[in-house]
């Protein structure tokens, strides 16, 4: 998975796998590798693609993504526990990813139905960084279904 050499090839990383995990984490307790910032702006233009490819799903993103692409986006690092609600609610996510998210939230949502402490249901939800826009939508919907009335879509489509 980490094959190193022909960077012509979309599965081998350009750069040495330090590097790449520089790119994916920042610099580590020793510091960082690259002897000045034009080398690290060099490697990430060089592997950028693979590193996406690796560490840049699941709603969250590498360390070089957040310091060199995110400024572009007027986004800023909202720490690692809140990377998915915060690309999420900035539209940034592709929509493969963010379809893979809304289903594990709502399983989240869900299961933290069975939590009957409040407290503890909204520590649960903050946990699992299911975005507040979420979590108000589908108590709504939640609301209307216990009245008899269509979810949301269902209205939208009837009118």
């Amino acid at each position: 998975m980490f094959p190193r050499g022909n960077t012509s090839s979309p599965d081998r990383c350009p750069i040495s796998l330090g590097e790449a995990q520089e790119l994916w984490l920042g610099p580590g307790p020793r510091g960082s590798l690259f002897d000045s910032r034009e080398a690290l702006v060099s490697a990430w233009q060089r592997a950028r693609g693979y590193v996406m490819r690796l560490w840049g799903r699941g709603g969250k993103r590498p360390m070089a993504w957040w310091q060199f692409e995110a400024p572009d986006l007027g986004l800023k690092w909202p720490g690692y526990d809140r990377q998915q609600s915060y690309l999420f609610a900035a539209g940034v996510l592709e929509e493969k990813e963010r379809a893979e998210l809304e289903l594990q939230w709502r399983r989240d949502f869900e299961h933290a139905r069975s939590i009957e402490d409040p407290v503890a249901r909204k520590r649960y939800l903050d946990w699992a960084d299911v975005p507040i826009s979420l979590r108000q939508e589908w108590r709504a919907e939640r609301r209307r279904r216990r009245r008899g009335a269509p979810p949301a879509e269902a209205a939208a489509v009837a009118e």
